[in-house]
């Protein structure tokens, strides 16, 4: 559907769409339809059209290109527990596009992916917008620099310095994703302990670079290694297979809020996004911005906003969806051990959410209420085999998975629906 963006200062109040909107010149609708119902807890379907059009031609064997969804998020993304059961879903109706965005080495210390082992010498280091304690409000640094598609890469300049990815998924293709700049130095490129190429990175200006190797269709292991004559930043490497189908990215960053993005160039995150071209990218934050004690509403939906209508600028056919945030429970002050209730600042939070996708066109899904509603994360810590984690926080690997296979159910049920209405062809 088409959408019409509210610049950054004028948020909390929302522009509804309007024939002049700006925003609308870049790309026509995809025969607008009717409002639909809710199917289970989504709403707003209507608003996935474009992303539907695109697996329809794909289901119907008349499309060739891959239909890619990015999942940006907080630690629930980062953990890629309930990216991977979305992905396998979608990939088991629609096909394999393929393994899609991975990071080479460790963006964190403790980073999981979906069949994925990763690692790097101590001479590789994470580069990334970092946060420095200082007084209340703290500083940051690192602000407005390219930091790839995840917004974390590694870089290093000492010669030897090894990083590495294994991936048990099979992939034909794989493209390098780094950056270039005056100061940017050249890295070998193994795969599967070969040496495949050597990359450089020296240019006059700094921008993203993309160098492609083609490779059996099998697992591989990608491993880059700093020749040592400048600095190597590397963002990561995309990894595709033969045909067409559906790719699904887990873009989440620890602690991350919806002002994390905001801080990375607006620029490459742009050029990030048009070289993967999405059909859908989910915003699933909220978490970490409920337990901020001095994030105002309006705070929350101006940033909102601005990162909704950073993806329009540089996505502007793309799909949008807010994936609103799990159940978040707190003991009660001066209560038991049994005493954890609902954080009601979550419900503010997903209000806020379902607000702004309204207004923004964006579809909106209710991960707490796909839960079971208030008070879900505490009976699942609780369980005998607990669904919830003990922080009350994050869930387990069974939780994700449920919580995962809801929101996959329901987005397939309201394809289903928008294929039997009336209309093109593409819907039937």
């Amino acid at each position: 559907m088409t959408r019409a963006w509210a610049s950054a200062g004028d948020a909390p109040s929302l522009q509804a769409p309007s024939a002049d909107s700006p925003a609308q010149s870049a790309t026509p609708p995809i025969a607008p339809i009717a409002p639909m119902a809710a199917v289970g807890q989504l709403r707003g379907g209507h608003h996935l059209e474009h992303v539907f059009a695109m697996l329809a031609q794909l289901e119907d064997g008349h499309r060739h290109d891959d239909v890619r969804v990015l999942q940006y998020g907080d630690s629930h993304t980062a953990s890629d527990l309930g990216v991977a059961v979305l992905r396998k879903a979608l990939q088991a109706r629609f096909g394999e596009g393929g393994r899609g965005f991975v990071p080479v080495g460790r963006p964190w210390k403790f980073f999981g992916g979906d069949g994925l082992r990763t690692g790097m010498d101590p001479d590789f280091e994470p580069t990334k917008v970092k946060f420095h304690p200082k007084g209340q409000a703290g500083t940051f640094t690192g602000e407005g620099a390219c930091y790839g598609l995840l917004g974390v890469g590694v870089e290093a300049d000492k010669a030897g310095a090894r990083a590495w990815t294994e991936v048990a998924a099979p992939a034909s293709r794989v493209e390098l994703a780094y950056g270039s700049g005056p100061q940017g130095g050249s890295f070998d490129v193994f795969i599967d302990g070969s040496k495949t190429g050597r990359i450089a990175t020296r240019a006059q200006e700094s921008a993203s670079g993309f160098f492609a190797f083609d490779v059996p269709d099998a697992p591989h292991r990608v491993e880059v290694r700093a020749v040592g004559d400048g600095q190597v930043r590397v963002y990561g490497m995309n990894l595709g297979r033969p045909s067409a189908g559906v790719i699904v990215d887990a873009l989440g960053i620890n602690g991350a809020q919806v002002f994390t993005p905001l801080r990375w160039s607006e620029e490459c995150f742009a050029e990030q996004l048009r070289h993967v071209s999405p059909d859908l990218v989910v915003l699933a934050y909220g978490t970490n911005e409920a337990v901020d004690p001095g994030l105002t509403d309006a705070q929350y939906e101006r940033a909102l906003v601005e990162l909704l209508g950073r993806v329009a600028r540089a996505s502007p056919s793309a799909s949008c969806l807010l994936l609103g945030p799990p159940d978040l429970a707190r003991r009660a002050k001066g209560q038991g051990a049994g005493a954890w209730k609902t954080l009601p600042r979550v419900l503010e939070i997903i209000a806020a959410q379902g607000r702004v996708a309204e207004a923004a066109g964006c579809a909106f899904y209710d991960q707490l209420q796909a839960m079971g509603g208030p008070g879900s994360m505490a009976q699942w810590a609780s369980e005998a085999e607990p669904r919830g984690g003990p922080d009350r926080v994050h869930l387990r690997r069974t939780g994700y998975a449920q919580v995962a296979t809801s929101f996959a159910t329901d987005l397939m049920r309201a394809y289903d629906e928008w294929r039997a209405q009336p209309g093109p062809s593409a819907r039937r």
